[in-house]
């Protein structure tokens, strides 16, 4: 019984801009949805405390604010091209940024890190506190099916991708199922609020299975490794 809102931002060749996207967000936001999921993800805009540079990570913060969950990409770039932080709107505080594991629950080889200390130059930024660092968890990235998918220039039915951008549908589907059990928690909720998407937030940390031997957060593996069913039993309880 989902209702599903599609919003083209980006090219054929998956490419787009700040303000195409944010106006895309703008309208999912308009639209009364409850979750926004964005398979994408970019460089940072300026964010100081009365000013910000970004109309993307501002659109994304709009609508946090009426208590619509916003899921965003990680990123691809944790191998030889790392920038040292995840995509933009992922490290937006309250976005829940997604990470990538690969089919035996190792963390998938490009999934971006998360930069969780804060820096002075070029983003002044102050350390990340729990439950936002980032990435918060990761999901199933290698080896997920697609439809209609184009790998080069050959277009095929099925096909096989990896990256943050599937894991970060997992997630959007597991939310999808918290709020068919608890639709308060819902944009149409009742008084439902950025506060609201910061408890659901703080369940995720609670919720996910950590790698082996991890304590805390783990700037890769975020809190853990995404657990439908215990992030569900929370919202119940």
């Amino acid at each position: 019984d989902v209702n599903l809102h599609i919003a083209k931002a980006i090219t054929s060749s998956g490419t787009g801009t700040d303000s195409v996207i944010a106006a895309a967000v703008d309208w999912c936001t308009d639209s009364g949805v409850d979750i926004i999921s964005l398979s994408l993800g970019g460089q940072q805009g300026i964010n100081l405390i009365f000013l910000s540079t970004d109309e993307l990570e501002d659109a994304v913060n709009r609508a946090i604010n009426q208590g619509i969950y916003v899921v965003a990409a990680a990123g691809n770039d944790g191998g030889n091209d790392d920038d040292g932080d995840v995509s933009s709107p992922g490290s937006v505080e309250d976005v829940i940024c997604v990470g990538a594991i690969d089919t035996d629950g190792t963390i998938w080889r490009n999934s971006s890190v998360g930069d969780n200390n804060g820096e002075i130059w070029p983003n002044p930024s102050l350390p990340r506190s729990d439950p936002d660092k980032k990435p918060e968890l990761v999901a199933p990235g290698e080896r997920i099916p697609m439809l209609n998918a184009q790998i080069g220039g050959t277009k095929s039915l099925y096909a096989w991708g990896s990256g943050t951008s599937g894991a970060t549908v997992w997630v959007t589907g597991a939310l999808a199922h918290m709020l068919e059990l608890r639709p308060d928690l819902s944009h149409n909720g009742t008084g439902s609020n950025r506060q609201t998407v910061e408890d659901v937030k703080q369940w995720i940390e609670d919720s996910v299975i950590p790698k082996d031997g991890q304590n805390g957060h783990d700037d890769y593996y975020g809190y853990g490794r995404l657990q439908v069913d215990s992030l569900i039993a929370l919202a119940t309880a």
